[in-house]
């Protein structure tokens, strides 16, 4: 099972990002075991990089034990410590490296938990078609999502070829993200592609993210320079891969730098807590002008949102939306708190049950 330009068993770790600094506290605290970078996980097995190439890796008891404590599952980027096996057997994951800046969603559904899309990067583009796929409420979401796991967003906009008001739309992407670079892309003519490349030096870890149809893929295969072999899925029944292109996936780009490519996104549900000024910058500027600090921008005197709303300096769409996701965001944040507190209560009865067999004993 391997990958366009990450076969080699020569290729040094650090062209999958892994830095003298994080080489050195490695060494320090495991030294009997090997560093590893996640290409591609499922169902508690992992298709891992090493310093000698490509290896299968499943996590011991006492990690599966903390991941499953923690609602945590590996994903493409992690890196891991390793317990390489005689025989080139599958290897040990005997623990999960602190995460970096990362990409996290809510998942869809009454139970659904926060899901990390990649981790450890250091930019995410977010890519969008001019075509029926452009849609700004959910561009402004997908920029939450960035702003929450301390990612740099930077804004692709597909398939300009196909849309001869490719440069109003680009203009109106800028005035929604101030800030953040927007480029405009016609992958199959290779237009755009170097400015794009730039954002992902030797070492840096960028993802695309983006709904299905965006493009991806045909960007994904032209940074590559050819059609990309899809990562296989790992099943852990037989260690065995199949095609698949719903994966999470690493990928070495020639020249280096490394891209993630994920799913089309259906659904871009906020975890909680999310820091909406990014994204919303001219309404958090507004509220900081308001006469009273806690206004809650109704019918308190001096509110400046209100001014900006009936002059018309502030779209009223795109302040209810601000409030649509405010909402939805507290919302996810209380949820998980009550989520925790009641998994905290079900661990200490079950403790206390246990207690009471022991005196019994």
């Amino acid at each position: 099972m391997t990958y366009p330009s990450q076969a080699g068993p020569g290729l040094p770790l650090s062209a999958f990002g892994w830095t003298p600094n994080q080489a050195a506290s490695f060494r320090s605290t495991f030294p009997a075991l090997e560093p590893g970078r996640v290409l591609a996980a499922s169902r508690g097995l992992a298709l891992v990089r090493t310093e000698t190439g490509e290896t299968l890796a499943s996590p011991s008891g006492r990690l599966r034990q903390r991941l499953q404590a923690e609602d945590l599952l590996l994903c493409a980027g992690d890196w891991l410590a390793l317990e390489p096996q005689p025989g080139g057997g599958r290897a040990l994951v005997h623990d999960l490296l602190p995460r970096g800046p990362r990409l996290a969603r809510q998942e869809a559904g009454p139970g659904g938990r926060a899901q990390v899309l990649a981790a450890n990067l250091d930019v995410v583009f977010l890519v969008m078609g001019l075509d029926r796929n452009f849609n700004p409420g959910r561009m402004e979401r997908l920029l939450a999502l960035a702003g929450a796991g301390g990612v740099r967003p930077v804004i692709l906009l597909t398939k300009r070829d196909l849309n001869p008001q490719a440069e109003a739309l680009r203009a109106r992407m800028e005035d929604l993200a101030p800030g953040v670079p927007v480029l405009t892309l016609a992958t199959p003519a290779g237009e755009g592609l170097p400015e794009a490349r730039a954002f992902l030096p030797p070492g840096a870890t960028g993802a695309l993210v983006g709904s299905s149809g965006a493009g991806k893929s045909t960007l994904l295969n032209a940074l590559m320079g050819g059609t990309v072999n899809r990562a296989q899925a790992v099943r852990e029944s037989d260690d065995r891969g199949r095609h698949t292109t719903t994966a999470r996936e690493l990928f070495l780009l020639p020249g280096g730098g490394c891209l993630i490519d994920t799913p089309g996104i259906r659904e871009v549900g906020l975890c909680g807590g999310e820091d909406l000024d990014g994204p919303f910058g001219e309404v958090a500027a507004l509220a900081a002008a308001c006469r009273y600090r806690d206004c809650a921008h109704g019918a308190e005197p001096g509110c400046a949102v209100r001014a900006a709303l009936a002059s018309g300096a502030l779209d009223e769409g795109r302040y209810q939306r601000y409030l649509r996701l405010r909402r939805e965001s507290a919302f996810e944040e209380a949820r998980a708190d009550a989520r925790l507190w009641r998994e905290r209560d079900e661990k200490w009865k079950r403790i206390g049950k246990l207690q009471k067999q022991m005196r019994k004993r």
